[in-house]
Protein backbone atom coordinates (compact mmCIF):
# COMPACT_ATOMS: atom_id res chain seq x y z
CA UNK A 1 0.00 0.00 0.00
CA UNK A 2 1.44 3.36 -1.12
CA UNK A 3 1.92 6.45 1.68
CA UNK A 4 0.60 9.50 0.31
CA UNK A 5 1.99 13.07 1.84
CA UNK A 6 -1.94 12.96 3.75
CA UNK A 7 -0.98 9.37 5.11
CA UNK A 8 2.05 10.96 7.03
CA UNK A 9 0.00 13.41 9.07
CA UNK A 10 -3.19 11.14 9.67
CA UNK A 11 -0.64 8.81 11.17
CA UNK A 12 0.90 12.23 12.76
CA UNK A 13 -2.37 12.22 14.66
CA UNK A 14 -2.54 9.23 16.48
CA UNK A 15 1.79 9.17 17.40
CA UNK A 16 3.60 6.04 18.34
CA UNK A 17 1.93 5.26 21.47
CA UNK A 18 -1.84 5.12 20.03
CA UNK A 19 -3.30 8.06 22.31
CA UNK A 20 -4.80 10.90 20.40
CA UNK A 21 -3.05 14.23 21.14
CA UNK A 22 -5.86 16.99 22.22
CA UNK A 23 -5.22 20.10 20.30
CA UNK A 24 -5.97 23.45 22.03
CA UNK A 25 -9.44 24.96 20.78
CA UNK A 26 -8.33 27.39 17.81
CA UNK A 27 -10.23 30.87 19.30
CA UNK A 28 -10.70 32.52 15.64
CA UNK A 29 -13.76 29.61 15.30
CA UNK A 30 -16.75 29.89 16.79
CA UNK A 31 -19.49 27.30 17.08
CA UNK A 32 -22.13 28.64 14.51
CA UNK A 33 -25.10 30.64 16.46
CA UNK A 34 -27.96 28.83 15.11
CA UNK A 35 -30.91 27.81 16.58
CA UNK A 36 -30.91 24.53 15.67
CA UNK A 37 -27.48 24.01 17.02
CA UNK A 38 -27.50 22.82 20.69
CA UNK A 39 -25.77 24.18 23.38
CA UNK A 40 -23.20 22.81 25.51
CA UNK A 41 -24.37 23.87 28.78
CA UNK A 42 -28.28 24.22 29.07
CA UNK A 43 -28.98 25.30 32.71
CA UNK A 44 -32.71 24.57 34.26
CA UNK A 45 -34.00 27.35 37.04
CA UNK A 46 -33.27 24.68 39.70
CA UNK A 47 -29.65 25.47 38.91
CA UNK A 48 -28.77 21.84 37.57
CA UNK A 49 -27.06 21.89 34.17
CA UNK A 50 -27.27 19.52 31.19
CA UNK A 51 -24.14 19.21 29.13
CA UNK A 52 -23.99 18.07 25.68
CA UNK A 53 -20.79 15.82 25.32
CA UNK A 54 -20.76 15.83 21.26
CA UNK A 55 -20.58 19.52 21.10
CA UNK A 56 -18.59 20.24 23.74
CA UNK A 57 -16.12 17.96 21.89
CA UNK A 58 -16.68 19.13 18.16
CA UNK A 59 -15.82 22.67 20.10
CA UNK A 60 -12.98 21.29 21.77
CA UNK A 61 -11.75 19.80 18.36
CA UNK A 62 -13.28 21.48 15.20
CA UNK A 63 -10.70 23.83 15.18
CA UNK A 64 -7.84 21.81 15.05
CA UNK A 65 -8.92 19.15 12.87
CA UNK A 66 -9.68 22.16 9.96
CA UNK A 67 -6.72 23.72 10.15
CA UNK A 68 -4.66 20.71 10.27
CA UNK A 69 -6.38 19.24 6.75
CA UNK A 70 -6.33 22.94 5.18
CA UNK A 71 -9.90 23.44 4.83
CA UNK A 72 -11.81 27.00 4.82
CA UNK A 73 -12.78 28.05 8.20
CA UNK A 74 -15.94 30.96 7.12
CA UNK A 75 -18.84 30.60 9.11
CA UNK A 76 -20.75 28.44 6.51
CA UNK A 77 -17.88 25.67 6.46
CA UNK A 78 -18.03 25.18 10.30
CA UNK A 79 -21.86 25.02 10.46
CA UNK A 80 -21.52 22.41 8.30
CA UNK A 81 -18.86 20.32 9.74
CA UNK A 82 -20.49 20.79 12.80
CA UNK A 83 -23.57 19.76 11.59
CA UNK A 84 -22.38 16.92 9.85
CA UNK A 85 -20.23 15.88 13.03
CA UNK A 86 -23.64 16.17 15.07
CA UNK A 87 -25.30 13.64 12.93
CA UNK A 88 -23.07 10.91 13.31
CA UNK A 89 -21.90 11.34 17.08
CA UNK A 90 -24.57 9.98 19.86
CA UNK A 91 -26.08 12.02 21.27
CA UNK A 92 -25.05 11.89 25.30
CA UNK A 93 -26.35 14.71 27.77
CA UNK A 94 -25.00 13.96 31.14
CA UNK A 95 -27.15 16.21 33.93
CA UNK A 96 -24.82 18.34 35.98
CA UNK A 97 -26.49 19.08 39.66
CA UNK A 98 -23.08 19.33 41.72
CA UNK A 99 -19.31 19.82 41.05
CA UNK A 100 -18.71 16.21 42.63
CA UNK A 101 -21.01 15.01 39.53
CA UNK A 102 -18.38 16.77 36.64
CA UNK A 103 -15.90 14.00 37.03
CA UNK A 104 -18.68 12.16 34.87
CA UNK A 105 -18.69 14.53 31.93
CA UNK A 106 -15.29 14.39 31.89
CA UNK A 107 -14.66 10.64 32.03
CA UNK A 108 -17.68 10.02 29.32
CA UNK A 109 -15.84 13.07 26.96
CA UNK A 110 -12.47 10.95 27.30
CA UNK A 111 -14.29 7.72 26.53
CA UNK A 112 -16.20 9.77 23.21
CA UNK A 113 -12.94 11.55 22.43
CA UNK A 114 -11.65 8.90 19.40
CA UNK A 115 -14.80 8.01 18.20
CA UNK A 116 -15.47 12.00 17.76
CA UNK A 117 -12.45 13.04 16.21
CA UNK A 118 -12.67 10.52 13.50
CA UNK A 119 -16.59 11.40 12.76
CA UNK A 120 -15.13 15.35 12.56
CA UNK A 121 -12.28 14.42 10.75
CA UNK A 122 -14.28 12.31 8.28
CA UNK A 123 -16.78 15.45 8.02
CA UNK A 124 -14.04 18.12 7.62
CA UNK A 125 -12.99 16.02 4.41
CA UNK A 126 -16.39 15.67 3.19
CA UNK A 127 -17.44 19.36 3.77
CA UNK A 128 -13.59 20.26 2.40
CA UNK A 129 -14.05 18.18 -1.15
CA UNK A 130 -17.55 20.16 -1.45
CA UNK A 131 -17.78 23.65 0.33
CA UNK A 132 -21.47 24.59 0.55
CA UNK A 133 -20.12 28.63 -0.95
Amino acid sequence: MAHTAKTEKILGLVGSSGAVPVPAMNPAIKPPEKESVPPVFIKSESGTQYVNIPFLLINEQIGGIMERFNCCTCDKCVAAVTEEALKNIPTVVIRVKRQSEVDSVNRTAADMRSDAIRIITKAVMQIKSSPRH
